[in-house]
């Protein structure tokens, strides 16, 4: 046990040194390097991420270099808001529901994607809560993380190895999904699966795997998941707003000018994320049509309950924290479904 604490001590010690090292170099580099870190493959949730970056280099008249590191190679998803905190890496997303127990109010916009049919108005709202509920903010902040705007993908859809026309098709699928998107599909008789997403292909070619309910659309592509599973149903299971954050130090460190930069493009970012993604996956919408892949839609009826779903998965995520004793819980919630309905089409 003292051998591991040593180890523990010596490897703070170490993330301390170089991070005090790296932040030094900021005053006296006109090039501010930064490393970034992802535990997914590179995909389309990233580009707006160095959009942003890219875009606070030429607004602030400073250049800015991200290293990229992806698929677990600096993190795995559980450490990823750790390894933020300790500047493993400077910046990066995370996914909340692997570190609820730090970030809970987080999880409220990302457990529920059901609920916001828009990009743009999930990644608003999500933004306003952290900007308007201190109690959001406070979270990001004991974590050592500067919460800068949310990133997303776009509606969650059916991929699957035979046509599925209705929601009476989905009985018996054995269909890959998470959290409570689980309960949501379960709630219309679907059967949930949790698989991570490298094991996505081999599941569906050895029939493990019925059908995926992913995001985004290219997601499709780039696990070339569409060799197995070659048809496509729009279900329109919501859209999901993800964190972006960078290390506390990393940010307060930085040049003024380019922090304000930061801070004004961060509101803008809803609408950027929204045009980025937006765009990306209509392109491989047009490619799966062009490639053969069996495009279908649900009935009106099929669609009015899946609408209910949302309704159910709100409560019981509220209920979920609030036995956790989150006793922030509802009035998180209805910040964020407001700041939805603001905006939403």
């Amino acid at each position: 046990m003292a051998k591991t604490k040593k180890i523990m001590i010596g490897y703070l010690c170490f993330i301390i040194l170089s991070s005090a090292i790296s932040i030094s170099a900021y005053a006296s580099d006109s090039v501010i390097k930064l490393k970034y870190g992802s535990y997914a493959p590179s995909g389309i949730i990233d580009a707006p991420i160095l959009w942003y970056f890219d875009e606070v280099s030429k607004r602030s008249g400073s250049t800015i270099k991200i290293e990229t590191y992806f698929g677990s190679t600096l993190a795995k998803p559980q450490d990823c808001l750790g390894a933020i905190g300790y500047r493993v890496y400077d910046v990066g997303w995370v996914t909340p529901v692997f570190t609820a127990d730090k970030i809970p109010l987080a999880t409220m916009a990302t457990s529920t994607p059901i609920v916001a049919q828009s990009l743009k108005a999930c990644i608003f709202g999500a933004d306003n809560l952290v900007r308007s509920f201190q109690p959001a903010a406070e979270e990001y902040v004991k974590a050592d993380v500067k919460f800068l705007f949310h990133t997303g993908v776009w509606q969650y859809q059916l991929i699957s190895n035979k046509p599925v026309k209705s929601l009476d098709d989905i009985k018996g699928l054995r269909v890959r999904t998470f959290g409570y998107l689980s309960k949501a599909w379960a709630g219309l008789g679907g059967n949930p699966v949790s698989i991570p997403i490298p094991d996505i292909y081999p599941s569906l070619q050895k029939g493990i795997l019925d059908a995926v309910l992913t995001q985004p659309v290219s997601m499709h592509h780039s696990l070339r998941l569409t060799e197995i599973a070659k048809n496509y149903t729009k279900v329109n299971f919501g859209c999901l707003p993800t964190p972006v954050l960078m290390n506390l130090a990393t940010y307060n460190a930085l040049p003024e000018n380019v922090r304000k930069v930061m801070e004004d493009l961060a509101l803008e970012m809803p609408d950027q994320v929204d045009r980025i993604i937006t765009q990306a996956e209509q392109e491989a919408l047009k490619a799966m049509r062009e490639n053969g892949i069996g495009m279908f839609e649900l009935s009106e009826a099929d669609q009015s309950r899946i609408k209910e779903q949302s309704k159910n998965i709100t409560k019981i995520v509220v209920d979920d924290l609030t036995a956790k004793n989150v006793i922030h819980a509802q009035k998180a919630m209805d910040i964020y479904l407001d700041s939805i309905n603001k905006i939403a089409p």
